[in-house]
């Protein structure tokens, strides 16, 4: 976008820049401030180039503007002096040209960011692809986890979970005067199907790092933010960064992104509420009032009943995910029990939805269309008269829908062990292969690696790699002329001796015994 008061000047940069600035789309041009910050908004631009006559500090204050509007976009200012990029980082300038400016040397400078601005976006899809921060993330799983769900059986007290906290870089072992909050994100592709991943961590952790300290981990289907300052409120600071995320979701990864932000606390243990504050804001952003929901925007427009509503829903959520069968049906039982005929109807209308949500989110198409069709609640919800016949089928329903969640989960695991096969068959010579390598590649934690291959292959990991690896070397000593230490080498073992112990237990007799048995037979024919 161009802000250029004199039409020769705009005439002469959109020419040049159009000709000779390859990767570059003029979308929206102004002839002064007032007109571009009008603009900027609808045409999105990723650069802006201004020329604001010699006013430097209006100058400054545009720029100020404009990144609470769009945040992700750089800013090129034109001007009567020189000034200092890394004093106005925080305005997104990027660049100071001083007057004059001809139109070659500003599609050279463009050509720079261009540069720039490409090696910042590979920057930030290698770590959504790589995965950096893998093995952190898993101990922070463990930490976040249960204390997000609120499912542990007895909450450590608060100074050890600030401790642990401390520990796993949550927060700085500096901050003394904490105040934090949650936000839950999802993402949905073009289509507007739900698509977010664990790849999506460390996109938001990108970007919200910029400003303030925070952790995201995936919990069913969310990105889970905990953000952590030392003082100030968190509310007004968090604008700026989830704008630039919701931007930038849009312009690097064709993704829309909806947000619920919780209310600030300050100890740890008040984070399950938080967690359930930021999911019911999220859910507020379908109503049209924007990506972003604070909870605080939408709590004056509840009723305590609407809200017994969301918390039994989230109650529901957590039921089914843990394929508590009892407690489904104990959960049900009581509906018509502590609510009203009215507050029923619409759990139960919120129970569907969710039940859904739930099943799609980790289940094929095909399998929602057939709980779809085989619960005819769904074509029926609040038309069934008999209070009794809506029980059963509500309990009939989550059973279904437990029953999905939990074959999928089982076929994941499943998936995930053929995985580690594959592994161990690709890199069994590797002398540095073990189940913590293989953990971080696959994205889970060694201990829950090791209970999946055990009840998965009913084996553990050593012996699956070392069955491999006999394998391998007993074809090796069988089908080629290699030395014997030579086929230890190529299967992973650089100590012989210990080699030919571990292929002596496996096959009842030493390699050279394999290896002069077949010499012999070769002999004989």
């Amino acid at each position: 976008m161009l802000v250029e008061g004199s039409a020769y000047l705009r005439r002469a940069f959109l020419e040049e820049v159009s000709q000779n600035s390859e990767g570059f789309e003029f979308i929206g041009v102004a002839e002064n401030r007032a007109e571009a910050l009008e603009k900027v908004e609808f045409s999105e631009p990723d650069i802006i180039v201004a020329d604001l006559g010699s006013s430097y500090n209006a100058t400054l204050d545009f720029a100020a503007e404009i990144r609470k509007i769009r945040p992700s976009a750089k800013i090129v200012i034109i001007g009567d002096r020189n000034g200092s990029y890394s004093e106005h980082t925080s305005r997104n300038i990027i660049a100071f040209l001083k007057k004059p400016v001809s139109p070659q040397r500003l599609s050279r400078v463009l050509g720079d960011i261009k540069n720039y601005l490409d090696e910042k976006i590979n920057g930030i899809l290698k770590v959504v692809t790589d995965g950096a921060e893998e093995i952190r993330r898993l101990y922070l799983s463990e930490f976040l986890l249960p204390l997000m769900l609120g499912s542990s059986e007895k909450m450590p007290d608060e100074s050890h979970l600030v401790r642990r906290a401390k520990e796993l870089a949550i927060i700085p072992f500096d901050m003394e005067k904490i105040r934090l909050c949650v936000t839950v994100t999802k993402f949905s592709d073009q289509g507007g199907d739900s698509c977010t991943a664990q790849m999506h961590v460390s996109f938001i952790n990108g970007i919200i790092s910029k400003y303030m300290h925070c952790t995201t981990l995936f919990l069913y289907g969310r990105a889970v933010t905990l953000i952590a300052v030392e003082g100030g409120e968190i509310s007004n600071a968090l604008e700026l960064p989830l704008r630039e995320l919701v931007q930038n979701a849009d312009r690097i990864l064709s993704h829309k992104c909806t947000i619920g932000v919780s209310r600030e606390f300050s100890q740890f243990s008040a984070c399950p509420e938080a967690y359930f504050q930021a999911v019911t804001a999220r859910r507020y952003t379908s109503d049209g009032a924007g990506p972003v929901r604070f909870i605080d925007d939408q709590e004056g427009k509840k009723t305590p009943a609407l809200d017994k509503v969301e918390k039994s829903v989230l109650k529901l959520e957590q039921l089914l995910k843990v394929g508590n069968i009892e407690g489904l049906t104990e959960f049900i039982n009581s509906l018509y029990e502590t609510n009203t005929p009215e507050n029923a109807d619409l759990l139960i209308v919120q129970i569907i939805a969710a039940v859904y949500e739930i099943v799609s989110s980790v289940a094929d198409k095909n399998d929602v269309l057939k709980l779809v069709a085989t619960n005819p609640i769904f074509a029926r919800i609040t038309s069934c008269s008999s209070e009794n016949v809506m029980k059963q089928e509500l309990i009939a329903l989550c059973n279904s829908a437990k029953e999905l969640i939990s074959h999928s989960q089982k076929r994941d695991t499943e998936i995930l062990c053929d995985r580690v096969i594959e592994i161990i068959d690709k890199r069994y010579a590797d002398e540095e292969l073990s189940l913590t390598s293989v953990s971080n590649e696959l994205s889970v934690s060694p201990n829950y690696l090791s209970a999946l291959i055990k009840k998965n292959k009913k084996k553990n990991f050593v012996t699956l790699v070392t069955e491999r690896r006999m394998k391998a070397a007993y074809d090796m000593l069988v089908c080629s002329n290699m030395k014997v230490t030579e086929v230890s080498e190529k299967c992973g073992y650089n100590d012989y001796h210990y080699f030919s112990g571990c292929f002596k237990k496996f096959y009842g007799q030493p390699p050279n015994q394999v290896r002069k048995s077949r010499t012999e037979s070769q002999k004989n024919t």
